[in-house]
């Protein structure tokens, strides 16, 4: 389960475990039925004003998570920094009397759970976490784009099925060149090192190439030349690889962060 299921999709009940479960398999089944078991002997208005008072704590852990993730333009925070950030926001959100919550309105800190405030973070960090500890690379396919002559590839970087970030790109055996067209994450998963682990596939799965990147990536200029500094392949900061790509036909695409 990713974060953002978490926090935007229906709420489980009860959350999943903040960390491996101590006991196995079955804990969680139980643990699930026992909550059922409760649930049902509940009269119906008593559900709905659980399930509203459960969405308000999502809403409030939801927005702090988001106000992190609004800083990572300019901290580029990693994994750890990330989650002590998100956690020091939903603590000066449950600090307050009461927090304007956009599309959800006012909510009075006294009238929620702020336990299960606290219990829903540490179950969506542990869920971060553990997409980035377990994302792996899927199998490279041929794919059609651009009308581009040469090989071109895509493959994904996911974690148990779901997609973090995706990759594109050319090669062109005969000239040893191999061109960068696109790697993209979404916000959620920038600076978690993923886009060197994006790199070093490209390296394994085709190491007798020289690497380019377009023009499109001069803003982040930066990350490949540190990646290049460790790197063992001949990626180049040169911008013109062999004359059976056609550059001219690439569409602008957003740059990659790690």
């Amino acid at each position: 389960m990713l974060p953002t299921e978490l926090l935007w999709g229906i709420l489980p009940d009860p959350l999943p475990a903040a960390g491996p479960r101590r006991f196995g398999w079955i804990r969680g089944p139980v643990g699930a039925v026992t909550v059922k078991a409760a649930l049902s002997r509940l009269p119906l208005d008593e559900l709905v004003r659980r399930r509203v008072r459960r969405a308000a704590v999502q809403a409030l852990v939801r927005e702090a998570y988001q106000a992190a993730l609004t800083e990572q333009d300019s901290e580029h925070r990693g994994p750890g920094q990330f989650a002590q950030a998100w956690h020091d926001h939903l603590a000066r959100v449950l600090g307050q009397d009461s927090a304007d919550v956009p599309g959800w309105g006012e909510v009075r800190i006294a009238e929620i759970d702020t336990g299960l405030a606290w219990e829903l973070y540490e179950a969506a960090r542990y869920a971060r976490q553990h997409a980035i500890e377990c994302a792996r690379p899927t199998a490279s396919r041929r794919v059609q784009w651009g009308g581009l002559q040469v090989e071109t590839f895509q493959f994904a970087i996911s974690c148990e099925g779901e997609t973090l970030g995706e990759v594109r790109y050319g090669i062109c055996p005969s000239c040893g060149t191999g061109l960068l067209y696109k790697i993209s994450f979404g916000p959620d998963w920038q600076f978690c090192g993923l886009g060197r682990l994006a790199l070093r596939q490209l390296e394994a799965r085709h190491p007798e190439l020289a690497w380019y990147t377009t023009t499109q990536y001069g803003h982040a200029r930066g990350f490949y030349d540190r990646y290049r500094q460790d790197s063992d392949s001949p990626w180049t900061d040169k911008q013109l690889p062999c004359p059976h790509f056609d550059l001219s036909r690439l569409n602008r695409r957003p740059a990659p962060s790690d």
